[in-house]
């Protein structure tokens, strides 16, 4: 499979949008957004054959409350 460029992320306050990856797909993704962070953990990949092999990850959590309940998605 090829070295994911993208990453789809899925849920929280940055749902639908994809980011470019430096470095392959690590587990995790943090993100910075307002005043805090936002943690996006890896679920899948896909190879790649209709454009750039792109890496899902999914919203896992907030490193301080942004909007109280809004993003609770466990």
């Amino acid at each position: 499979m090829t070295t994911p460029a993208l990453a789809h992320l899925s849920g929280g306050p940055l749902d639908g949008q994809t980011i470019p990856l430096d470095d392959g797909a690590p587990e995790e993704l943090v993100l910075p957004y307002s005043e805090g962070q936002l943690v996006y953990r890896y679920v899948s990949a896909t190879d790649g054959s209709d454009g750039p092999a792109t890496a899902t990850y999914r919203f896992n959590e907030v490193s301080e409350i942004l909007f109280e309940g809004k993003y609770d998605e466990h």
